[in-house]
């Protein structure tokens, strides 16, 4: 059943909705360790995604965070490696981002892809964060 409705295990939808629960595990997972408060903003936003809720506001709220981090770190277009092991954990995360947000354009929400857009940019550069504390 997907919101009232019977669907067969080969639907499109029950792939994306797996893959958002996949990536809150494993922001849970990561931020275990890691304490980021913001994160666990980010596990509520995903739960309000598969629930199929307005993200809008949530989108404006991820895209302050970027702005914040991107003017801490003042990064360019540097390619980096990363050795420390939680920005290894944010770059696996940050994979799980792009692999759930190609497979949410399937909904043609262009809001979730937007939102899961940014999230990778987010993550990426808390773990360019970690790599240089």
């Amino acid at each position: 059943m997907y919101f009232g409705k019977t669907i067969k295990k080969t639907d499109p939808i029950l792939e994306v909705v797996g893959s958002l629960d996949e990536l809150q595990a494993v922001i849970e997972l990561t931020n275990y360790e890691l304490k980021i408060k913001y994160l666990e903003k980010v596990i509520e936003d995903l739960y309000l995604i598969m629930g199929k809720k307005p993200i809008a506001e949530k989108i404006e709220r991820l895209e302050a965070e970027i702005k914040k981090l991107e003017k801490e770190l003042k990064i360019g277009n540097k390619f980096l490696i990363f050795k420390k092991k939680k920005s290894l954990n944010l770059n696996w995360v940050r994979t799980v981002v792009r692999r759930t947000e190609r497979r949410c354009w399937i909904l043609e929400d262009e809001g979730i892809g937007v939102y899961l857009n940014r999230l990778s940019d987010y993550i990426y550069l808390l773990a360019v964060k970690e790599e240089r504390e």
